[in-house]
């Protein structure tokens, strides 16, 4: 049975887990040791096989240590939640340390460092980069609440972090004490909202590849944002010349794009046009559940894109990288999956003249 240490936002929802599935919980929080009663053991203080910590942005977590332990993890987490990123590291390290004594001569050191070397098996030691998108934070939401009172959006939320975290935790204590979980929502619900951003205001666009790799897209305006549905639209204009990307057309000194995207969607379209409004085309962005934070919007990039031209013309492009993420080991089958239907419906929804008539539409927000 493999000892595992676990620290942070995802505790309560990764201890659930990891009992479900044959590990034991070595040192203990006082919090976790209540929520699951768990006895005294002289195992408590032991070495862990495993340890794992938020990482730095709370998007996730890291996992170190023996690699046959953190496999058998990172299986569990691909059958559990629909959207989990991996990204493996791993380090061969020595199974035992030197022992040569103080009084041995360099000749007999090197001698025996040698002997050792040569004898000795790697112990493999990993280390993994857990990326929880929106649909593993909604699942590990769902495993929490079996355990303690738990709000909907609560991982999203502490990742968010500042005054959004610790509304949450003041909400749920609320439901500690008894109160509805329909009355505390609704609360919650108009406290978070002064948090969000608001028309008129900038953002960035946070794309995330599956490799871990981060790119800025650069700021946009918020055109309309509606609170009810969560639909945002936002303008860029650019400066700069280049090639769009999946297009393959040129970018000119003021271009602008309007994306329109959905909190929590799977997807997002953008379009493009010149200086005087002509369209270049629209480029569909498939990806994990887009999320808000503050002074951005974030979400991970799933590779495989779909391309509308102004001669309606539309293809999808790039499916071969979501394939070989698979085979990689980053994501699972089922993200695929889902990432292929989303592709579907994009093409099946797209309207050329729709899209080339964005531009009217939100025409009173790009003159403000």
């Amino acid at each position: 049975m493999f000892k595992v240490k676990v620290r942070g936002i995802y505790s309560t929802a990764l201890t659930r887990i990891l009992l479900e599935n044959g590990f034991k919980i070595v040192q203990p929080s006082a919090a976790i040791r209540e929520r699951f009663k768990l006895p005294p053991s002289p195992d408590d203080q032991s070495q862990p096989d495993l340890e794992i910590n938020d990482r730095f942005d709370k998007q996730g977590v890291n996992v170190t240590g023996d690699s046959e332990a953190a496999e058998k993890f990172i299986s569990v987490l691909l059958n559990c939640l629909d959207d989990v990123i991996i990204r493996r590291k791993t380090i061969l390290m020595p199974m035992h340390p030197n022992n040569s004594s103080e009084s041995s001569s360099l000749p007999e050191i090197l001698s025996e460092v040698l002997t050792e070397v040569n004898s000795l098996t790697p112990h493999q030691i990993i280390r993994v980069d857990v990326e929880f998108p929106g649909l593993s934070k909604r699942k590990l939401d769902d495993i929490r609440s079996t355990v303690v009172p738990t709000l909907s959006g609560h991982h999203y939320f502490k990742a968010y972090g500042g005054k959004a975290a610790t509304i949450v935790e003041m909400a749920e204590k609320l439901l500690e004490k008894g109160y509805s979980i329909k009355e505390v929502e609704e609360l919650f619900r108009e406290c978070i909202m002064r948090e969000y951003p608001y028309r008129g205001s900038k953002l960035n666009i946070e794309h995330v590849k599956i490799n871990g790799r981060v790119f800025q897209l650069g700021e946009a305006r918020i055109l309309e944002f509606n609170e009810e549905d969560q639909h945002v639209s936002l303008l860029r204009v650019f400066s700069s010349q280049g090639v769009y990307d999946g297009l393959k057309v040129p970018k000119e000194s003021g271009d602008y794009a309007i994306t329109r995207m959905k909190i929590g969607g799977l997807c997002f379209q953008t379009s493009y046009f010149s200086r005087d409004g002509e369209y270049k085309g629209t480029y569909v962005n498939i990806n994990t559940p887009i999320e808000i934070y503050p002074g951005k919007v974030r979400y991970v990039d799933l590779e495989v894109d779909v391309c509308m031209w102004p001669d309606g013309r539309i293809q999808k492009i790039d499916f071969e990288n979501l394939e070989k993420a698979v085979k990689m080991g980053y994501i699972s089958e089922r993200l695929k999956s889902i990432a292929s239907r989303v592709v579907e419906e994009a093409i099946a929804n797209l309207n050329l003249q729709e899209e080339k008539e964005v531009k009217f539409i939100l025409s009173e927000g790009i003159a403000d």
